[in-house]
């Protein structure tokens, strides 16, 4: 008595790209190549007879031809990639282009520390410590720390930056 196909393991539903193996990959038809047919599934047949077990067909083999080196060295653009100037220069520089000289240093504004002075570092047990004494305190103590943090940091950007910005509850009061 032999179980059924079902039983065995057969399944009836159709080879997608995820249930095939390792060299099954049917695409999404993006590299579909006109007159070329489909460049999709393995990129060749396995041999039954010969010295070689698998044998590439070039009309299945997937290309892609990128730019030269020095073509991609002089663009100013990358894709995805754009850094605008702080004085609202119509410009685009791209850092990592040969064409242009030193990378701008633009001044950042985040909200996280300053990097701590060159001799002292933190220690694991630093980090405990804090992590603890956070965990002791209570919901209000916690906003208050973080606000006072806000604080910290919205005036230090201001003596570094001016103070032509209004204060950061002062825009409803006028």
């Amino acid at each position: 008595m032999r179980p059924t196909s079902l039983l065995q393991g057969a399944s009836r539903l159709p080879l997608t790209g995820k249930r095939g193996n390792k060299d099954f990959y049917k695409g999404t038809g993006q590299a579909r190549v006109p007159g070329g047919g489909h460049r999709t599934g393995p990129p060749g047949k396995h041999v039954v007879r010969g010295t070689a077990k698998y044998r590439l067909v070039d009309e299945k083999v997937r290309v892609f031809v990128a730019p030269t080196q020095e073509a991609l060295g002089n663009t100013e653009l990358k894709p995805y990639v754009a850094t605008q100037d702080l004085d609202n220069h119509k410009t685009f520089f791209n850092p990592f282009s040969h064409a242009y000289g030193e990378r701008p240093r633009l001044p950042s504004f985040s909200p996280n520390a300053t990097p701590m002075i060159a001799g002292t570092s933190l220690s694991r047990r630093d980090y405990t410590d804090f992590s603890k004494r956070w965990a002791n305190l209570s919901h209000d103590e916690r906003q208050f720390v973080v606000m006072q943090q806000r604080r910290q940091w919205w005036e230090g950007m201001s003596k570094l930056y001016g103070s032509d910005v209004a204060a950061p509850g002062a825009q409803g009061t006028q």
